[in-house]
């Protein structure tokens, strides 16, 4: 097994309650799709249980620059894959997200 961590600039699309991340990116000039698990302390932000909290919905309204850890696991007998984990987001400052917009009525 290999771990190595990337960092990424794309748009980031989380489900706390999951703990699951979609990332849509450009890697080697070509659009790609990086999905994967959120780290246990960046969970927990997401779910509020951290001093410094993050509100989901905000994370994918613009690009973001976020730290992927990457493990590729060879397994005898079978073909070499690559597992993701969306380990942190860089440049998000939770000062100016201020309070979500409310939901509109019709």
């Amino acid at each position: 097994m290999y771990e190595h961590g990337n960092e990424y600039v794309g748009t980031v699309f989380v489900l706390p309650e999951t703990r699951c991340f979609e990332l849509r990116t450009t890697v080697h000039g070509e659009s790609a799709i990086v999905t994967g698990t959120i780290s246990q302390q960046l969970a927990a932000r997401f779910a509020g249980g951290a001093p410094d909290p993050i509100d989901p919905r905000q994370v994918s309204l613009q690009p973001r620059r976020v730290e992927v850890m990457t493990r590729e696991i060879h397994e005898r007998h079978r073909a070499p894959r690559k597992v993701y984990c969306l380990t942190r987001l860089h440049d998000f400052d939770t000062q100016a997200q201020g309070s979500p917009a409310p939901a509109l009525a019709d």
